[in-house]
């Protein structure tokens, strides 16, 4: 049954993957970056904790927690800057637990969680004040509430899917 789902993932939600991509800038290995993308092998680091390997080529299944370290952009620390992240609420999470919602705190800010009621692609976008914008890198920590136990062989517990988190700047 959950390679039925996985099938439709990789049907429906990979071409919405790669239609959202646009025009991307390759960073070099070690080089912190301000918006990161899942396809990109020389930033795979930053996927700090909770994601697992990219698939397809373009996306990454996270566990419950994850983790990203970005780069502040440039006067963010005086500005602050936006949170953006792609994402995608697979059908077969919401079908287990009829909703998902998603949590991030940044520097111990907590920022406002968004429900996800259906199956889909979304963006979560928050605010992100100019105090937590300190220094040369920045720890996101990510949390979803609901996620698919592991099954069979694939003993990893999935949460969301993502294929791109970045800050930008106001």
């Amino acid at each position: 049954m959950r390679s039925i789902y996985l099938t439709l993932i990789l049907t429906v939600v990979l071409p919405v993957l790669f239609l959202s991509g646009g025009c991307r800038r390759r960073h070099k290995p070690g080089e912190v970056a301000s918006t990161i993308f899942a396809s990109d092998p020389n930033v795979a680091s930053h996927f700090t904790s909770g994601f697992y390997d990219t698939e397809a080529g373009a996306w990454r299944w996270t566990a419950k927690q994850f983790a990203v370290t970005l780069n502040p952009p440039l006067h963010s620390a005086e500005r602050g800057a936006h949170l953006v992240v792609h994402l995608v609420v697979p059908d077969p999470v919401i079908q287990n637990s009829q909703f998902v919602e998603l949590s991030c705190s940044v520097g111990g800010l907590k920022l406002a969680p968004q429900t996800f009621a259906k199956a889909g692609s979304y963006t979560y976008e928050r605010d992100i004040p100019a105090d937590k914008l300190q220094g040369s890198d920045v720890r996101i920590d990510f949390a979803v509430d609901h996620t698919l136990p592991p099954t069979g062989p694939d003993i990893r517990q999935l949460g969301i899917i993502v294929s791109q988190v970045g800050i930008v700047a106001k």
